[in-house]
């Protein structure tokens, strides 16, 4: 029996599993029934039912098929492995890209922080024009998608990056330039499932849960020559996430979704540029939106929603020595969005679109401190290790690490609401060359909920304007190439924050960059 199974193997190994599954069925009715004899061994034997060397042959009998059976399960293990495998299909995406900055800042009211602490030095966060040299990236992407059934779908994607910024930081908000331990990382920022009732109907439901595709949303994908990565639109909402999500179809291109989920932000060795990012602690995130495809001047796509994060709390990169514990939860931040895309508008090749959103900030009294102070210019008492600290120490009044000596370092939730556009166009010369435009603006209290922003440096969050112009050449299949230059005019301090008083400000950033892209 031993030998006959193992030259069934090839034949088992090229079996659907349901032809294994046959045969195990069949093996274990037949080691069933022999057992139940060989529990009757004594009355058959007494009985002379079955002679002993019958007993002593069926023995072996279950011996033996219950080898069969240790042999079959590990072929039958190995091959579904191998079934879910085939079902899942990989792409990869790589993009190498180079940078060139220079930034220059005016003054900032009420800014003084110097470069050691006394007044005779250069002053440390405004006054100051710096150039960075060419600065390197690499980025690469593993996408997974898997169709199980045509109810059931996983979606996951495997992230490595690297830059050149253990040399030179690109941070714009200090003269002295930093630099850094190593800034390689490797992560996965998505893995879901997708499960669709009725998915026939009009009406159908689909529920997805696990990390979430809360990133890289409309209208992103436009200059980055890729299709929409996100269920929402980028200027109300573009954050990493896990948890739930509910999309209800309403009738043809019109959906209606819900998201229940938590907020997170990916490591900081993954942002090369993380001057107006701040990193999530705490969020819990409610959010409900509605987008509709329709004819309106060419293909058009309408997004309207609103977000919350609740209990926000989050804390600026301002170095290694500023995390978690410098943060408090600060209250409730809103956000509500509407947005409309046309792609070959008035039957040209020409891409438009057109957003805008509102921050509405409900702070609970809490506050975050980062700004620097001497104990001689305060009360004693507030500095329970370090009452005669002085301000080339850099410490807060709780001698944590600081940030500036000015008051918008510290403070509460933003106290007014921010709103911001943002707009563009893309035109198609042909299948191989494409240019666009894009300019955004962010009023004074303006907060993005863009800390996942697929952009590097996440202008969405800019309290100011940027302007945008990039060419794009897709040379060869799957290949592309990419070279832009981005302006930035900063009028306020804190872009991407969510505390503190802003102050205002004269700073420009200037990028030159080109990337190179691979996609299968």
């Amino acid at each position: 029996m031993k030998k006959l199974t193992l030259l069934t193997i090839p034949i088992f190994l090229f079996a659907t599993d349901e032809a294994l599954l046959k045969r195990i069925e069949f093996l274990e009715k037949e080691l069933k029934i022999l057992k139940e004899i060989a529990l009757k061994k004594d009355i058959n034997i007494q009985s002379n039912i079955i002679p002993q060397s019958d007993f002593e042959e069926l023995k072996k009998q279950v011996a033996s098929n219950s080898q069969d059976i240790s042999d079959i399960y590990p072929i039958v293990e190995q091959n579904e492995k191998k079934s879910i495998l085939d079902k899942i299909n990989f792409s990869p995406e790589l993009e190498l890209r180079a940078d060139s900055m220079s930034y220059k800042s005016g003054e900032i009211d009420g800014e003084d922080t110097t470069m050691d602490g006394t007044l005779a030095t250069e002053q440390r966060r405004d006054q100051f024009s710096k150039s960075f040299e060419p600065s390197g990236y690499v980025r690469f992407r593993l996408n997974m998608n898997a169709e199980f059934d045509e109810n059931l779908k996983f979606n996951g994607r495997a992230v490595f990056s690297t830059s050149s910024q253990t040399n030179e930081r690109l941070c714009i908000l200090s003269r002295d330039i930093k630099s850094g331990s190593s800034i390689s990382a490797f992560d996965f920022d998505r893995a879901y499932v997708d499960y669709t009732l009725n998915k026939d109907s009009d009406y159908a439901t689909t529920f997805s849960f696990g990390l979430l595709p809360t990133t890289g949303g409309t209208p992103m994908q436009f200059a980055q020559d890729a299709k929409r990565k996100s269920l929402f639109p980028a200027l109300v909402f573009d954050m990493n996430t896990y948890g739930i999500i509910g999309t209800q179809k309403l009738l043809d291109d019109n959906f209606l979704r819900v998201v229940l989920a938590k907020a997170y932000t990916m490591r900081d060795t993954y942002y090369p540029y993380q001057c107006n990012r701040e990193n999530i602690d705490n969020a819990t995130i409610v959010g409900a939106y509605y987008d509709t495809k329709f004819n309106f001047f060419g293909n058009a796509l309408l997004s309207v929603g609103i977000n919350s994060l609740l209990d926000l709390k989050a804390h600026p990169y301002l170095g290694p020595d500023v995390d978690a514990n410098n943060a408090n939860v600060l209250g409730d931040m809103f956000t509500l969005g509407l947005g409309i895309d046309i792609e070959k508008f008035a039957n040209t090749k020409t891409t438009l679109f057109l957003h805008t959103a509102m921050s509405n900030p409900n702070g609970n009294g809490a506050d975050d401190d980062y700004q620097i102070v001497a104990g001689a210019n305060v009360d004693s008492n507030s500095f329970a290790d370090n009452p005669n600290q002085t301000l080339s120490e850099g410490l807060t009044a709780s001698g944590e690490a600081g940030f500036s000596t000015a008051d918008y370092a510290k403070g509460e939730m933003l106290s007014s609401n921010g709103y911001s556009v943002y707009l563009g166009a893309k035109y198609d010369i042909n299948n191989e060359f494409s240019i666009g435009s894009e300019y955004n603006y962010g009023s004074k209290y303006w907060f993005s909920a863009t800390q996942g922003a697929e952009n590097m440096f996440n202008k969405l969050a800019t309290r100011g304007w940027v302007s945008e112009t990039y060419a794009i050449w897709n040379y060869y299949k799957n290949l592309s190439a990419k070279i832009g230059y981005m302006y930035t005019k900063e009028n306020y301090t804190g872009s991407g924050w969510h505390f503190g008083e802003p102050a205002k400000k004269d700073a420009i950033q200037q990028v030159g960059y080109i990337n190179l892209k691979a996609k299968f």
